[in-house]
């Protein structure tokens, strides 16, 4: 073998061993699926920002009269849970005016300022109202529709989890979409449905529906979780 013929071997084994590294860095450098909880996590984040928004709104809305009242612009306390709201509003009144009596019965709020008039009441009025307003509540299920975490999410959850413990099971399941229409068929409000072949069959519906719980069981169980 000349030293011609040796030099362009190396050449070679050296380009092939670069574009293993390259390929291998490649692949380590994809992103992982997303988790359950990062589709929860995307869930919480547009309530909150709905809430946000909705703070905004109120603040907005409100210029005016935290102008003329001279009282301190209120600033949003992000969203709590709804068996948390009440006491946390309760709370933020009772520091903003000791002279409101402000209560929680059972899951409610109640307020009290009788006796107060004139701008001691619009001051007392714009207290409940700004309290009222700097919790957001964060309902279970509240967000509007799934975002694209949780849409990936689902699509990997059916295609990892769901069809393999259907099929594993012995029950019938039909075959999953390709991606794009996953999501599309979620936008359009008509999902895709793993256990669309078991509508037929009561028994066995409950069976895999008790075996392979759908994805919107695992979110709606892990947003109730404190």
């Amino acid at each position: 073998m000349t030293a011609a013929v040796r030099a362009v071997r190396a050449r070679g084994v050296a380009f092939a061993l670069a574009l293993l590294a390259l390929l291998t860095g490649c692949a380590s450098a994809a992103p992982a699926a997303p988790t359950l909880d990062d589709a929860v996590a995307e869930r919480r984040a547009a309530i909150e920002a709905a809430e946000r928004e909705r703070f905004d709104a109120f603040v907005a809305s409100s210029s005016a009269r935290i102008a003329e009242l001279g009282v301190p612009v209120p600033e949003f306390q992000g969203v709590v849970a709804r068996e948390v709201w009440p006491d946390a509003v309760a709370a933020c009144i009772d520091q903003t005016d000791p002279r409101i009596r402000a209560d929680r019965v059972d899951d409610r709020l109640t307020v009290s300022y009788f006796g107060m008039v004139g701008e001691l009441y619009d001051r007392s009025r714009w207290a409940i109202e700004s309290c009222t307003a700097q919790f957001g509540v964060a309902e279970p299920g509240a967000a509007a529709s799934p975002g694209p975490i949780e849409l990936a999410w689902r699509f990997d959850d059916a295609r990892t989890r769901v069809l393999p413990c259907l099929r594993g099971a012995g029950l019938a399941a039909p075959s999953l979409p390709s991606e794009g229409a996953f999501v599309t068929a979620e936008a359009a409000g008509s999902p895709w449905n793993p256990y669309a072949l078991l509508q037929g069959d009561p028994a066995g519906l409950q069976r895999a529906l008790t075996l392979c719980p759908p994805s919107s069981r695992l979110i709606a169980e892990r947003e109730a979780a404190p």
